[in-house]
């Protein structure tokens, strides 16, 4: 579909009747949201049933990570993840765990001794699976996916500097998948990273997945993360790894997608560490209003992924928006503190934005089209 196509999709899309159906409903794939605390642990609420109209799988932004369950050595905090499930478990969702294994927002306590020397690779491999097993056995049946791995590859498509790789080396990935597969045989597992769309860490992933296959270890997709802009990545890049991770068989997801509207002068990056001055120049429409003419460029520019998306529908087994609305967005603190972003599909109203219309529009003409073709 051409730019003719986008405008028909659009405008369709801002009169039309929808019905009671949400979002979801028009998708072949799992279509998919990150949400916080505040969400699931006071539900029913306005945003609970934004979420359990337009999605069918979820994911926590931050309440299943090491140091939100873990703080200390052996000292689990369940609540928050209990409740996170229970919503899940009722809305009949997708209920992904994040995530096991990441080098950022792991307590200290894991790398070190008593004497806060750096502990050897059998202390890291036992807490490793410890924690692994007790988080995954806990909720063994219930959670049907985990970002068993987050983000350990660089954009060359090597394992970069951290301490579970220092510690314990290159094969603190495989040991991780492997405890995770011992923990809960029927769960899916997945590797999740962001800049996807490059050659060198798309190289080093698939390398590592077919390397995973030969060895009888378990993975079931790679996670894209897909943190994007309005002037890239390119969407055939994004492809390209798409193909890829198809061609050694495994399924693709796209896992933390969000759009930033915003002008940027530092490149794509999802780097929690990466920080950047306040400048204004890169903060223009703090009123809380998109201009029309980036709100429909921004648009084209979801449009423009989706119709890949749905291009590869055979490989790609769910889509997840990275928040709820733009106020949710953790784009407005990264990488400039105190911006006013635009990212997602739902505005800060909770009202839908033309992207998420135009969208809508398009998954269900893709959906119609299939049909009448006995496809």
């Amino acid at each position: 579909m051409g730019k003719l196509a986008f405008a028909a999709a659009a405008v369709l899309s801002v009169g039309a009747i929808f019905g009671a159906d949400g979002i979801k409903d028009a998708m072949p794939f799992k279509f998919g949201v990150a949400i916080p605390a505040r969400i699931f642990m006071r539900a029913p609420n306005d945003s609970s049933r934004l979420v359990e109209r337009h999605f069918n799988s979820i994911t926590p932004e931050n309440e299943m990570k090491p140091a939100s369950l873990q703080p200390k050595e052996g000292e689990f905090r369940w609540d928050v993840s209990d409740r996170f499930v229970a919503f899940g478990e009722k809305n009949k969702m997708k209920i992904i765990g994040h995530c096991l294994v990441w080098h950022n927002q792991t307590p200290h306590w894991f790398f070190v001794n008593a004497d806060g020397s750096k502990a050897d690779r059998e202390t890291l491999i036992a807490r490793m699976r410890a924690h692994i097993h007790a988080v995954v056995g806990r909720y063994k049946g219930r959670i049907h996916g985990w970002d068993v791995v987050n983000e350990a590859f660089d954009d060359g498509g090597r394992l970069h500097p951290s301490p579970w790789r220092d510690g314990i080396g290159e094969d603190f990935i495989e040991l991780a998948f492997r405890f995770a597969h011992e923990a809960d045989p029927d769960a899916e597992l997945y590797y999740n990273d962001f800049n996807m769309f490059t050659a060198g860490k798309r190289r080093g992933v698939v390398e590592m997945v077919r390397k995973f296959k030969e060895k009888g270890v378990r993975i079931d997709a790679v996670g894209l993360q897909s943190h994007a802009g309005l002037k890239g990545p390119k969407v055939e890049e994004y492809e390209a790894t798409i193909e890829a991770l198809a061609s050694v068989g495994v399924k693709a997801m796209i896992t933390e997608l969000d759009v930033s509207a915003l002008p940027s002068a530092w490149g794509l990056t999802a780097e929690i560490t990466s920080r950047h001055d306040y400048d204004e120049k890169y903060n223009p429409w703090k009123d809380g209003v998109l201009p029309k003419d980036i709100e429909k460029e921004h648009a084209r520019r979801y449009f423009d992924l989706f119709k890949m998306y749905l291009r590869h529908a055979d490989v790609i087994d769910r889509v997840t928006l990275w928040g709820l609305t733009d106020g949710d967005s953790w784009l407005n603190d990264f990488p400039v503190r105190g911006r006013t972003d635009y990212p997602l599909f739902f505005g800060r109203d909770g009202q839908m934005k033309l992207c998420a219309k135009a969208v809508w529009r398009l998954a269900q003409q893709t959906a119609e089209k299939k049909s009448k073709n006995g496809k």
